[in-house]
């Protein structure tokens, strides 16, 4: 769901210096003789058990090979009227067996899902309406936390680099709020805040004085989200969209090859590290955070560790506050169990 606008100031840049984008993430790296082809969601290895077993090209999600099963030969039938050469005389007619009940199909003979058209997913994630970009970037985290084969088919080269360029949208030219929206919010949360402490004391909200009394034009106006928030926001959405896919991207080739990807071979990590140094919003950096937990995993470890407790000196208090949970997460007696 499209979230209620956040006060976003115009961003500010804590480092004056000028802030170098780092190259884009080559998306074929080799480690332990498996290749990665992102181009179309395939797994290509020097073992033949290791490729998808669908027609790629038209983007089908990967469902496990079944076992083919022998199918039935069928007696060779005569010609009408015609002796079939050294064929003996017929015996006597056999009763036929009742036919045996017909196994039960296996699961993933169900009818497979529609197949994604990566290309009108592509398009949406480009468009520059930004909430279509939200609705799209939406869409695949939705399939993919429901099942993660179903967002197998959006880990492709074209979809990771557009989740970047929306990463990567210079809002600072943006229009932002106005001054009179940003006092309009303020107002509505001093009356939200009045609501809270309220019901807290058990009070009839409808008899409860509010501090400012707005006119629906003026909450209209509180609420419009303006172009800079809606860049902001699908920074966000962004990043963990990329979450996602990097984390199906990781699992699928750790189930048919063994390998665990390296962190920083993962699709986008990158620029994931890099919005979480140089973001000058703390949202998006925070959000940058909450992608790596997304992901983590005992491998990754020591490399989160730094980056963690590097992140925990982020002048912004939320940011920092963040990382600390994630740090203390990243060394939990779950996450210490897993690595044992």
């Amino acid at each position: 769901m499209i979230q209620s606008p956040q006060n976003y100031a115009a961003p500010q840049q804590n480092n004056p210096q000028q802030v170098t984008r780092p190259k884009r993430p080559a998306f074929a790296p080799s480690y332990n003789a498996v290749q990665i082809n992102l181009d179309t969601p395939t797994l290509n290895a020097p073992q033949a058990g290791y490729y998808y077993d669908y027609p790629q090209a038209d983007s089908q999600p990967y469902y496990p090979p079944i076992p083919a099963q022998p199918a039935p030969q069928a007696l060779p039938q005569p010609a009408p009227n015609q002796q079939p050469a050294n064929v003996p005389p017929p015996m006597a007619e056999q009763p036929t067996p009742a036919p045996a009940t017909a196994a039960p199909q296996p699961a993933d003979n169900a009818p497979a899902p529609a197949a994604v058209d990566t290309n009108a997913v592509v398009a949406n994630l480009a468009n520059p309406d930004f909430d279509v970009q939200a609705m799209q970037m939406e869409e695949i985290a939705r399939k993919g936390l429901e099942k993660e084969a179903d967002a197998v088919p959006y880990v492709q080269e074209d979809v990771f680099n557009k989740l970047i360029d929306i990463m990567d949208v210079d809002s600072s030219k943006l229009a932002g709020p106005t001054e009179q929206q940003l006092q309009l919010r303020d107002k509505i949360a001093e009356n939200d805040l009045t609501l809270y402490n309220a019901q807290l004391q058990g009070k009839d909200l409808n008899s409860v004085k509010l501090p400012h009394q707005l006119t629906p034009e003026e909450e209209a106006l509180a609420t419009t989200i303006t172009p800079l928030e809606q860049a902001e926001r699908n920074k966000e959405y962004a990043l963990f969209t990329t979450a996602i896919l990097q984390k199906t991207y990781g699992d699928e080739i750790e189930k048919r090859s063994g390998n665990v990807v390296p962190l920083t071979d993962l699709p986008a990590a990158a620029m994931v590290i890099n919005e979480l140094k140089t973001n000058p919003n703390p949202a998006v950096r925070t959000a940058a955070i909450d992608s790596l937990r997304y992901i983590q995993r005992p491998e990754y470890k020591q490399d989160l560790s730094t980056i963690y407790s590097i992140a925990q000196s982020d002048a912004d208090e939320g940011v920092a506050a963040a990382a600390a949970d994630a740090l203390n997460s990243l060394n939990s007696p779950e996450q210490t169990a897993q690595a044992a």
